[in-house]
């Protein structure tokens, strides 16, 4: 082995050092790598268990609340029950009442007709203006607890109010729940794209492990085999690391672009000045404040691209890339626009190079037209078609 070595000459033995120093250094580039997606995994996992931890705190704390609040409403029912008993059985007492007045009246009646003299009939005339004032003033008693009876209702009917201000407030609470939800099925996308990247990196490890195990069998070749079969090792890998280097370009692009790097300002750039130089349509980048929280469950600025031409409206959505949950905040915003405006979208548009690929029963669902990469956007269709 020692001849066939310095037979190479010193070209030879410049190339195979050549070639283990870029192997090197393309090992130092993938540790690299891999400590940074390690770090950032590490954050994640920690960030996940403390929202679980406040979420499971928050959500036995409410319970508790709610279960009291029902059984305080129950008793105040029951309670509501008695009263309207009391009250039904107080009008009985009353219609009794007033009978026995009527049978008073003919008692007077019939003692009038057995005073022949006219001084007794003026005596029991007299009687019976007193017996009249009283009554009078009975009624007058009446009309008293008649009064503070309304008083009752009135108060009943604004704890009544108090109770459908407080079923509002309940619902806001529940929307805010599903708010925090959809936030967290964004998180969870992100760990599922940093998850990938790991198993991109780990691949990577995977081919740079197998052409250092290559090198070590060349060793053990002649000499015209070693160096063939190195060269040609070295070009089919300089093959596969460009390739790798272009898909990690392309996928750390796309994941950059997914927080709005460039690309959403260059197509809003592109279509204002096509649209509205070459075509004569009016292109708006409107931003306006959702001051009732429809769109993001709190007040929050609003910002979309409108398309108006003859009176057709359009409504655009640029993102790097689209989920299902951003599907369903932009189909809130077209909602809103359409009610702040008093105004019917014909169109709402999406276009984004990456679709996840639970967005695009979404964007069926809710009547969005979606622009994506045709051949992924129509593979994943099938996809779901076949599920």
């Amino acid at each position: 082995m020692d001849t066939g070595i310095l037979s190479l000459g010193s070209e030879g033995i410049n190339l195979i050092n050549f070639i283990l120093n870029e192997l090197k250094n393309i090992n130092a580039r993938f540790d690299q790598v891999l400590g940074v997606i390690a770090n950032d995994r590490v954050h994640f996992d920690e960030k996940w268990v403390e929202n679980e931890q406040t979420w499971v705190e928050f959500k036995a704390y409410s319970e508790e609340k709610w279960a009291a609040n029902d059984a305080r409403w129950d008793a105040n029912d029951l309670r509501w029950i008695a009263n309207d008993a009391r009250w039904d059985a107080n009008d009985a007492r009353w219609d009794a009442n007033d009978l026995r007045w009527i049978a008073n009246d003919a008692r007077w009646d019939a003692n009038d007709a057995r005073w022949d003299a006219n001084d007794a009939r003026w005596d029991a005339n007299d009687l019976r203006w007193i017996a009249n004032d009283a009554r009078w003033d009975a009624n007058d008693l009446r009309w008293i607890a008649n009064d503070a009876r309304w008083d009752a209702n009135d108060a009943r009917w604004d704890a009544n109010d108090l109770r459908w201000i407080a079923n509002d407030a309940r619902w806001d609470a529940n929307d805010a729940r599903w708010d925090a939800n959809d936030l967290r099925w964004i998180a969870n996308d992100a760990r599922w794209d940093a998850n990938d990247l790991k198993w991109i990196a780990n691949d990577a490890r995977w081919v740079a492990d197998d052409l250092k195990w290559q090198i070590n069998d060349v060793h053990w070749l002649n000499t015209d085999s070693v160096l063939d079969g190195l060269i040609s090792s070295f070009l089919d890998f300089k093959k596969d690391n460009l390739k790798f280097d272009e898909f990690m370009r392309v996928k750390i692009g796309a994941l950059g672009a997914r927080w709005g790097v460039a690309t959403e300002n260059s197509y809003r750039s592109m279509l204002e000045s096509i649209l509205g130089k070459s075509f004569n349509v009016e292109v708006q980048n409107y931003i306006g404040f959702d001051e009732t929280g429809k769109v993001f469950g709190r007040p929050d600025q609003v910002e979309l691209d409108v398309i108006i031409k003859n009176g057709i409206l359009i409504i655009i959505e640029l993102k790097s890339s689209i989920s299902k949950n951003d599907l369903y905040i932009f189909e809130r915003k077209v909602r809103w626009y359409e009610s702040k405006f008093n105004l019917i979208v014909d169109r709402a548009i999406v276009v984004s190079p990456m679709v996840d690929r639970w967005a695009i029963s979404v964007a069926e669902k809710l009547n969005i037209e979606l622009f994506s990469n045709f051949e992924d956007l129509h593979l994943e269709f099938r996809k779901q078609r076949k599920a």
